[in-house]
């Protein structure tokens, strides 16, 4: 009987701190997850929150969290009361969607943009070169021991 009892009460030890190490990630996921309600107007997460309004808010979570409420529900529960700016990351769905796709589309459009400026750039200003060497080779050669003999005599 004491060894069933020692027994229960280890597995209640090694099972306890790991329930309450789960709760602490979600709690600590959750409060930089979601904006502050009585901050909405400053744009402040909740964790950073330091007024009434969030200790309340961070004091709810925890009382969700330890009544077994999942992150999602708790996230599900907020955007119920106070509406998705409450969200500090919009959903990856629907009309946010684009807050995800937008950037990284205006950026390598960005850069694909100035890598072709820089090659027509490039191709032009040799283009340029070409030229001006091929006008040098169109003067008569009677004509360019004659220039080289007036440079002589001015330098």
């Amino acid at each position: 009987m004491k060894r069933i009892i020692i027994i229960l009460s280890l597995v209640i030890l090694l099972v306890s701190p790991g329930q309450v190490w789960a709760n602490d990630d979600d709690y600590d996921e959750l409060i930089t997850s979601l904006m502050c309600p009585a901050c909405l107007a400053h744009n402040e997460i909740l964790a950073n929150g330091q007024d009434e309004g969030a200790e309340q808010a961070k004091e709810d979570i925890k009382r969700r969290l330890a009544a077994g409420q999942t992150k999602e529900e708790i996230i599900k529960a907020y955007v119920a009361q106070y509406g998705e700016q409450i969200l500090a990351v919009p959903d990856k769905s629907g009309f946010n969607l684009m807050a995800w796709v937008i950037p990284p589309i205006a950026v390598v459009g960005g850069a694909a943009f100035v890598y072709l400026a820089i090659q027509r750039w490039v191709k032009n200003h040799s283009g340029r070169r070409k030229i001006t060497q091929n006008a040098g080779s169109a003067i008569d050669p009677v004509d360019e021991d004659r220039l080289h003999e007036e440079m002589k005599k001015y330098l």
